[in-house]
């Protein structure tokens, strides 16, 4: 992708997928999610978990809290090719089912990989910031 305007192109579909799949998260879509992912997606966090596909979309499906609003800030987009890197921090609003209504931030990156003309995520890395609570105050 050496024109401008190609990558651009991209990373304007990319944000959308992004759009798409928090969408999803949020609403606990797991079909929609499927379709959004490659079939050897593998996300992982920073305590070095890891799930694949699968696990990830049964994850989501039977997530026990309910989750107010989902969104993505400073998101960014690079394009190498027939790849595009997306960073950015997710917000979420969610309430636990027997609790007050909690914020988190998680640092994430999302790898996207195209395949047969598709934008599919194909890996996903995540690190929970620590909240305003979590500060330590002298």
């Amino acid at each position: 992708m050496t024109d401008s305007n190609d990558a651009s192109d991209v990373r304007q579909k990319i944000l959308q997928i992004e759009n798409e799949i928090m969408a999803a998260i949020k609403n606990k879509d797991a079909a929609t999610l499927e379709s959004l992912i490659a079939d050897d997606f593998v996300y992982r966090t920073h305590f070095g978990a890891e799930a694949d596909k699968a696990t990830f979309l049964e994850s989501i499906a039977q997530f026990p809290v309910e989750i107010l609003s989902l969104r993505g800030e400073e998101l960014r987009v690079n394009v190498y090719g027939e790849t595009a890197i997306l960073t950015g921090v997710q917000v979420a609003e969610a309430r636990p089912p027997e609790g007050e209504t909690e914020e988190s931030a998680v640092a994430f990156t999302d790898v996207f990989v195209r395949h047969d003309d598709r934008w599919l995520m194909v890996l996903a890395y995540g690190v929970e910031l620590p909240s305003e609570a979590d500060a330590v105050v002298d």
